[in-house]
């Protein structure tokens, strides 16, 4: 099935590129399916191949020495990943496994490597880069903070910012997150996610609305309270 070039040009590296190059970066992309639970590259595999999801949603993760899982982030349709492999040839330090039936793209090392040449698609790469690094700055923050409670706040508040959807009752997550991938984000168990969930949901701070998404009735709310004291 060909790329559509339209579902490319949604893609903030690929929107200024001229019909022509966006033409042939869609020539090159090939298309795979992945079932639910699929590997879609392992940690520490040499990346030769930047992906793009198509359809689905995949959660990239590291496996600590304990056997815990951290989720790092999610990518739904639309988003990418594998770049940064290809830019300065380093094994990437995550796992990218699909959270759900996902078709995704490849392109590989040689046609990136074109599209790096041309100066729109250079300038918006290093703009994208820049806000993974502001997230990954996040995530730091987020693990090294001591109290549990306090790291599931923050969990609910970035993905407010990444994700959430305002309405009238308040800011929508819209992942279907379980309270085992929160807690897997968050790097507290799942038990703690529950509990903290229950008395956020007591304050009205949170509520579980259509598709049991969460529902945060004032995101600035998160950061308040005496677990950041």
């Amino acid at each position: 099935m060909a790329v559509e070039t339209e579902f490319l040009r949604r893609i903030p590296i690929f929107r200024e590129l001229p019909p022509e190059g966006l033409e042939a970066v869609a020539r090159a992309c090939i298309e795979r399916s992945y079932d639910r639970g699929q590997v879609i590259f392992n940690e520490e595999e040499t990346g030769q191949t930047m992906y793009i999801v198509q359809s689905g949603r995949v959660k990239v993760s590291r496996w600590l020495p304990s056997g815990r899982e951290v989720i790092l982030a999610f990518h739904p349709a639309g988003d990418y990943f594998g770049e940064m492999a290809l830019i300065d040839g380093q094994t990437e330090p995550a796992s990218v496994t699909a959270v759900s039936s996902a078709v995704i793209l490849s392109l590989d090392r040689s046609r990136f490597l074109e599209l790096l040449q041309q100066q729109p698609f250079a300038i918006a790469l290093l703009r994208e880069l820049c806000n993974r690094c502001r997230e990954a700055w996040k995530q730091v923050a987020l693990l090294t903070h001591e109290a549990a409670e306090a790291r599931v706040r923050m969990v609910l508040h970035q993905l407010c910012a990444s994700s959430g959807i305002d309405t009238p009752e308040g800011t929508r997550i819209d992942l279907p997150l379980t309270h085992r991938e929160l807690a897997s984000i968050a790097g507290v168990s799942r038990e703690t996610v529950t509990r903290v969930l229950g008395h956020l949901i007591e304050q009205n701070l949170v509520s579980v609305g259509t598709g049991r998404r969460l529902v945060v009735l004032e995101p600035k709310q998160l950061l308040d309270g005496a677990c950041f004291d």
